[in-house]
C-alpha cells in the first residue's frame, strides 16, 4: 500500500484561498443580517444575496449560509404574508 503524496504547494495555496473566500462571504452575510434586523426589514435570499453580494446559490447550498438564514428568518418571525 503506498502513502499519498502530500498536496503540492499550489494546490495548498488554492484550498486555503478557497476557505478564506468561504469565511468573507459569511462574514458578509452575518454582517447583512444585524443590519436588516436593526432596520427591520424583510429577510429574504434574495435581499441577503444582493447586499452581501453572494448567490443565493451559496445561501441555499452552503451548511452555514443557510443555517444563518433558517435563523434569521425564524428570528424575525417570517415576516411573508400569506396569500
Amino acid at each position: 500500500m503506498s502513502v499519498p503524496e502530500p498536496a503540492a504547494p499550489r494546490t495548498v495555496a488554492a484550498n486555503q484561498a478557497r476557505r478564506q473566500s468561504t469565511l468573507d462571504k459569511l462574514e458578509r452575510i452575518e454582517t447583512t443580517l444585524r443590519t436588516i434586523r436593526r432596520e427591520r426589514t424583510p429577510v429574504t435570499y434574495p435581499a441577503v444575496a444582493r447586499r452581501a453580494s453572494v448567490s443565493r446559490t451559496f445561501l441555499y447550498q452552503n451548511t452555514d449560509a443557510k443555517t444563518l438564514m433558517t435563523a434569521a428568518i425564524a428570528a424575525s418571525g417570517d415576516q411573508r404574508q400569506p396569500r
